[in-house]
Parts: C-alpha cells; sequence; structure tokens
C-alpha cells in the first residue's frame, strides 16, 4: 500500500490500494515520470484530423509529414529546423487535379514517405471515410490513389497518375536503389508499385483481407520488400525476379481472443511497423496485438531468422490482454536505442476509448534493457494524447505526429479537430532530443 500525504490522504490511500490490486495506476504516479517535449503545430491546418506512418526526415534535417482529413483534403507540409518554419506544401486533391470534379477527395498520405537518391520525396496518396462518398453522386466516386514526388529544389510536386483504380495505398514505402513506390492497396489487399525510371505501374495481386494487411512494409540494403500476412507470416518481393515468396518465418504474436473495445475489424496477426537497421543489416518491428518486440534478420540461414526481443507498452501493462493497439511511432536512433510512443488506452484519434496520455518507450539494443521514462507532455503542460508515426533525424532528434490535448480558449493555439473521448485535440508535430543519464 502507497500512502499519500496529502489533504483527504484517507481516501486517497483506499483509492490507491484497490487500483493497485485490481492492476490499475492511477494517474498520480504519473508525476515524477513525465518526460517534457517540444512541438510545432501546423498553422490553418486545424481540420487535419489524422496522421499514419506519413512521416519522414530528408538527409538535409527537414521534415515531411502528411495530415489525413477525413471525407475531405489531405494536406502534405514540410517543417525546416534551421528556419524553424513549418510550410503546407499544398492540397493533396488539388495536386491530383481532383479539385471541384465533386469526386472522392485524396485525404491522406497513409504510407512512409522515401528520399530519393535525386532529393525527391516519394510517395502515394490515399482515401478516408469511404462509405460517406456514397454522397458523390458519379460512378467515378474516389478515382484512385496518385503516385507523387516533391522536388525540394523547385517546390513543386509531380503528379505520375493514378495508381490502382478506385484504391488508395493503404501501406508503402519507397525504395531508392531500383526507384519505385511500393504499397498495398485498399479495400482490395493487392501489392502494387510504381516504377518512376520507366513510368509502369504493377500489380502483383492480392495479398491478404482488405483490413487485415500490415501497415508497413520493410526494404532492406538490397531492395527486397517485406510484409506480413495470415498469422504473423512473413513474404519477401525480389525486385530481380519480380516475385513475392512467401517464409517459413513468423514473427510473435499475441492471439487477439475476444476483442476488448476495438475496431472488430482491426487485424492483430501482423507486424505493425518495422524499421530498417543500417548497421546490424536487419529490421526492428512490433506486433499488431501487443507491440511485441521482434527483430527480423533477412540474411542470416536460407530464408532469414525472427527473435523475439520483449514488449514495448507502458508500465504495467505487460501480458495484459486490454493492452492498446500498436501504434505506427517506431525509431531508431544514432544512439543505438529504440524510440516508441504507445498509448496508454486504446487509441486511434476521434474513434479513441477514451483518453491517455503517450508514453516516450525506450529499448536499449546494446543492453537489451526496456525503459518507460513517463507520460509525453508539453511544456505547457498539455498532454500529448496519441502518436502515430516517427523518424530520426540526421542529428539524432526524434520526431512524432500525432494528437495533443487542446483547451478551450480563443487563438490557433485552441482550435481543434475533434474530441478524443470529451478531450478536444489537433495534430501537431512532436519533437524530442534525447537526453541520457
Amino acid at each position: 500500500m502507497i500512502r499519500l500525504e496529502t489533504k483527504g490522504s484517507q481516501r486517497v490511500t483506499v483509492i490507491v490500494f484497490i487500483a493497485l490490486c485490481f492492476g490499475v495506476v492511477p494517474s498520480v504516479f504519473s508525476a515524477e515520470n513525465i518526460v517534457t517535449v517540444d512541438y510545432r503545430l501546423f498553422p490553418g491546418l486545424a481540420e487535419m484530423d489524422g496522421n499514419w506512418a506519413a512521416l519522414k526526415v530528408a538527409h538535409d534535417g527537414k521534415v515531411y509529414a502528411g495530415l489525413a482529413c477525413h471525407g475531405c483534403d489531405g494536406h502534405m507540409v514540410m517543417y525546416d529546423p534551421a528556419a524553424d518554419r513549418l510550410t503546407d506544401l499544398g492540397d493533396l486533391t488539388r495536386l491530383a487535379g481532383g479539385s471541384n470534379l465533386h469526386i472522392g477527395p485524396q485525404s491522406k498520405i497513409h504510407a512512409k514517405f522515401g528520399e530519393g537518391t535525386d532529393g525527391q520525396i516519394y510517395f502515394g496518396t490515399h482515401a478516408g471515410l469511404w462509405f460517406d462518398y456514397a454522397r458523390v453522386g458519379m460512378k467515378e466516386g474516389y478515382p484512385g490513389a496518385h503516385w507523387m514526388a516533391y522536388d525540394p529544389k523547385t517546390g513543386k510536386i509531380e503528379d505520375f497518375g493514378i495508381g490502382p483504380r478506385y484504391e488508395g495505398i493503404n501501406t508503402g514505402a519507397y525504395d531508392p536503389k531500383f526507384n519505385r513506390i511500393y504499397g498495398l492497396t485498399h479495400p482490395r489487399g493487392h501489392f502494387v508499385y510504381y516504377d518512376v525510371s520507366t513510368r509502369k505501374a504493377v500489380d502483383k495481386g492480392r495479398m491478404n483481407n482488405w483490413e487485415s494487411i500490415c501497415r508497413t512494409l520493410g526494404i532492406d540494403d538490397e531492395g527486397n520488400v517485406y510484409g506480413s500476412f495470415g498469422t504473423g507470416q512473413i513474404y519477401r518481393y525480389d525486385p530481380r525476379t519480380d516475385e513475392i515468396v512467401e517464409l517459413p518465418l513468423h514473427i510473435p504474436i499475441q492471439p487477439k481472443g475476444v476483442s476488448l473495445g476495438r475496431d472488430y475489424y482491426k487485424s492483430e496477426t501482423h507486424w505493425r511497423t518495422v524499421v530498417w537497421d543500417p548497421q546490424e543489416k536487419k529490421f526492428y518491428g512490433v506486433d499488431e496485438s501487443a507491440s511485441l518486440l521482434f527483430s527480423f534478420d533477412p540474411h542470416a540461414g536460407q530464408y532469414g531468422e525472427v527473435k523475439h526481443l520483449g514488449q514495448l507498452c507502458a508500465e504495467g501493462m505487460n501480458d495484459r490482454r486490454d493492452i492498446p493497439y500498436a501504434t505506427l511511432t517506431l525509431a531508431l536512433g544514432l544512439d543505438r536505442r529504440l524510440y516508441y510512443a504507445p498509448p496508454a488506452k486504446e487509441f486511434d484519434y476521434a474513434g479513441s476509448r477514451g483518453v491517455g496520455a503517450s508514453h516516450l518507450i525506450v529499448y536499449d539494443l546494446k543492453s537489451s534493457r526496456t525503459e518507460d521514462r513517463g507520460e509525453m507532455h508539453l511544456p505547457n503542460g498539455r498532454r500529448v494524447i496519441g502518436l502515430n508515426s516517427a523518424d530520426t533525424a540526421p542529428d539524432g532528434t526524434i520526431y512524432f505526429v500525432g494528437a495533443i490535448e487542446v483547451r478551450d480558449g480563443p487563438g490557433e493555439e485552441n482550435q481543434s479537430a475533434g474530441k478524443i473521448g470529451d478531450v478536444p485535440y489537433r495534430l501537431a508535430l512532436v519533437i524530442y532530443h534525447p537526453q541520457h543519464p
């Protein structure tokens, strides 16, 4: 039992005792475990309501993010840390030539950006709020994802045209070695790619049931592309043979059983995200079900090797069945540490099940030690209440994009995209500078 010496301590002691008996960690304990992070708002874009995976720090330190708006137009933005300036690079529907055509908008960039050897930033677009497109009374509906590239030299975005017809790019990655943008489509779950050099679009067929596709594609140092399907099984696409091979390898997963407050259509049998380690030449990733950490060495043996390394979750959530769904916030720091930001409660922006602050979890690859550094708060005391993308800058800074708490009041700072539970929120770029004892 822990006694808190404060007014009404007898009542607090009873609450704490009951909470501990039932495995609940009350918020009063988080006061000593707070990580203060910096942030930048996206000016004039308060209505943007989500971000998934779409975050990239280029070689020059500039940060690119894709902001989603369900049922309306998504935006691509850039942050220049040297000038401390955020720039809206454009409305995705307008950039795709769809403005005023009364067709389904380009609502998101839902996959990772990639940087080419030419310095351009490559990506594919996605839709949002699919069934609401029934209000678009024409056969076109959502026309399909567009393959695009932003050129920092000219400040312009090139549209390569529609990729998969009537489908969006839900998962994706770019490979500079073969100059290709890869993707998994929604809703059919096909593996597709666009060859930038030849201007050729290819569809390799269905990989998994629609919402059951994995949400990150990994690319190794040889240009091979990896994903997961079924019950955590790994597949490999070889760009040299143009063939997909199902490997006899499975990542660790925690069986879902009966859903505990999650969307019934969410898959929990794949990896949620993976990052490539150029030093060790292997992937690190987390599964969807319980943020189980694993490594995948694609060069070990005939097929590769998978190792279960632990679990990345808020302290006290280990091995619990109600652990929140994994996020896309895994980043490998220059200090040989993995950074991950899981939520304290089930998180999916406006579709979240209540409100809980994001935690910063650090896994040291040298010592295999996992540390929960605590709740992520802004300098003004507001909470970070859900993140879903992460990347590492050349100077070691870790960037995230996600939801921050907004309070009632005038001004840009307090404009919101909606509510998570009963708390107003808006998107922000969250900035963490790693510090170690």
